[in-house]
């Protein structure tokens, strides 16, 4: 009998055991704030844009805990090892530009904040941190994983990178990549082009055409004379400046010389402010 309760009072303190280490795992790595990146990239670029990159990072936090003008910040070490030491920040809100292995953002109302980036030339492939720290209490930490493929064919389209974003509650602001792939079409011009974008961004310069020599054509609705590289990949950013009504808009990309090839046209979804992730 003694052994039995012996044995019974041992599961019991077992199990409470369980049940606590159950309960810190759960809370292990949750926090006030979340960041999502894509999940990969593949190199492009060609001669002086050889095996550039870009991202969009989307940073979410409770807006109860963490919200209007609390500040964070956007690391991103092992990619710019990667890259030469050579990122571009392209912040929506307000529209400003900034170099380095870093960057600062203020959150909305929402709790959100958004940048996108350009790195390279010269980047080598392989897998790097994102990490998103927050510069007030409770100055947690998150990550995400991003990584660079090598350069290859992929196939035939035009997406945009994400597909749809919840825009900034201060300006109404959005990011994404535009990327265009024409499989065995290697080094001729392409375009990429939007009016509904252009239409739906209401404050000048409307969109901002940010290109892979890191070059921005704004004050249009499309940007031309862009070149694919060896496997037929090419991409823009996107920047919708300021007071960019919610909804879909379309986006064109095609070839600029014989045969003329229009690839099927993708859209981009602008949601209207919203906590993101919770």
């Amino acid at each position: 009998m003694e052994r039995r309760n012996l044995c019974a009072g041992l599961m019991v303190l077992a199990s409470s055991l369980l049940l606590f280490v159950g309960s810190a795992s759960a809370n292990t790595g949750t926090g006030t704030c979340t960041v999502k990146s894509l999940p990969s990239f593949t190199a492009q670029g060609e001669f002086g844009n050889t095996s550039t990159v870009a991202d969009v990072i989307e940073v979410g936090c409770d807006p109860t805990e963490y919200g209007t003008g609390s500040e964070v910040e956007v690391v991103a070490s092992q990619l710019y090892s990667r890259c030469n030491g050579d990122i571009s920040w392209y912040i929506p809100n307000p529209y400003a530009v900034e170099s380095g292995l870093r960057v600062k953002l203020k959150v909305d109302a929402d709790g959100n904040a958004t940048v996108a980036l350009i790195a390279g030339p010269q980047c080598q492939a392989g897998d790097s941190l994102v990490a998103v720290h927050e510069l007030n209490q409770p100055f947690e930490s998150v990550t995400t994983d991003y990584s660079v493929l090598p350069p290859a064919t992929t196939p035939v389209g035009v997406t945009a990178l994400p597909a749809t974003q919840i825009e900034d509650a201060e300006s109404s602001a959005v990011a994404t990549i535009i990327e265009a792939e024409f499989p065995g079409k290697a080094e001729a011009k392409f375009r990429v082009g939007s009016a509904e974008l252009y239409a739906r961004c209401q404050n000048g310069p409307h969109v901002h055409w940010i290109t892979e020599e890191r070059i921005d054509q704004s004050w249009s609705s499309e940007v031309t004379q862009q070149q694919l590289d060896n496997d037929g990949n090419g991409f823009v950013l996107a920047i919708g400046d300021s007071s960019c009504y919610p909804g879909s808009s379309l986006i064109e990309a095609d070839l600029e010389s014989k045969p003329f090839t229009t690839l099927t046209p993708t859209t981009f979804g602008i949601e209207a402010p919203a906590p993101r992730f919770l």
